[in-house]
């Protein structure tokens, strides 16, 4: 859905992180353990940092849902939805004083 939808390709000169279902794009992702292995001491710290980062937008989703805003399936038009993401965001952190 994320490629098909064209945003890995607005996101091409933009890092950005996904949970791991987002392997394979250019997100940066949490690695995961090898089988029958473990992961270095490096990359726990690494999972441990991109998880904190994820849990900020986790809670701003539930936050989202929570207001019923994304709690149905978007009937709009596809190519508005990208202003009505970048919209919402912003009155959100209006809200937040930021």
């Amino acid at each position: 859905m994320f490629t098909e939808s064209g945003w890995e390709d607005l996101l091409v000169e933009t890092s950005f992180i996904g949970d791991p279902a987002y392997q394979g794009t250019r997100a940066i992702t949490p690695r995961k353990k090898p089988k029958g292995g473990e992961l270095s001491a490096a990359d726990k710290k690494n999972n441990k940092t991109i998880s904190s980062l994820r849990s900020a937008v986790e809670r701003c989703i539930a936050h989202l849902k929570n207001w019923k805003i994304l709690a149905t399936g978007y009937r709009g038009r596809l190519a508005e939805l990208s202003n009505i993401i970048r919209i919402v965001t912003a009155l959100e952190f209006y809200r937040l004083g930021w």
